[in-house]
């Protein structure tokens, strides 16, 4: 007699940005809106999840000790789960190779698209760097490569000018502007004002860069 469920869940892209579906025989389906990069990253952090090492959860963490739960030994099922996070991702991302077997192109929208993603991380243009190098699905010619870079390094100069920014006013709440202190919040300041012309530039090469691909695509 075959089970009967006594509920069914239902999902769809209207509720949720990445659906993995692995059922007992057949293949993994993977449905998405997200870039390619975005999807690998959260594809990434279920598999850090389930591959952690032991020991890092709270009752670990608290006595110093292994946990009875989290750091017992495997069973003989969970050993014959797939090992590491290499092989989980290997799996997931044949699933996601189209079906012509081409790469998409590297494009910059995906690019901010994944720093989108990642806005939450504590270091949101490092994870995108992560992730743009990790995309084995993308295509790169030169120029794409060129163009994520920028997009990223443009991100990565904002936050440094943003820390700066907090370090200046945590400065003057501090000490005031003082004799002192005038010469220290001046360098902070100029710093900040270099940076951001710095992100500035590659966002205007950028947006110049896309101009003229745009323009070229032009019949």
């Amino acid at each position: 007699m075959s089970r009967i469920p006594s509920a069914v869940a239902v999902a769809s892209l209207d509720t949720h940005r990445l659906i993995v579906a692995v059922p007992k025989s057949g293949p993994t389906e993977i449905t998405t809106d997200l870039p390619r990069a975005a999807a690998a990253s959260a594809l990434r952090q279920i598999a850090d999840g389930l591959d952690s090492p032991a020991g890092r959860c709270e009752t670990a963490l608290i006595t110093g000790r292994p946990c009875p739960v989290h750091d017992a030994p495997a069973s003989p099922a969970e050993a014959q789960r797939p090992a590491g996070l290499s092989a989980l991702l290997a799996h997931l991302a044949a699933a996601m190779s189209p079906d012509d077997d081409q790469a998409d192109a590297l494009a910059a929208d995906d690019v901010r698209a994944a720093l989108d993603f990642n806005a939450d991380d504590r270091d949101p243009a490092l994870a995108t760097l992560r992730d743009v190098l990790l995309d084995t699905t993308s295509t790169r010619t030169p120029d794409q490569a060129l163009a994520a870079a920028r997009i990223i390094l443009t991100a990565h100069a904002r936050q440094v000018a943003a820390l700066i920014e907090a370090h200046h006013r945590d400065t003057r709440t501090r000490f005031g502007l003082t004799r002192s202190s005038r010469g220290l919040l001046t360098g902070y300041e100029n710093a900040r004002k270099i940076v951001t012309r710095y992100a500035d530039g590659l966002a205007d090469e950028q947006a110049l860069a896309e101009a003229a691909e745009r323009e070229q695509a032009t019949p």
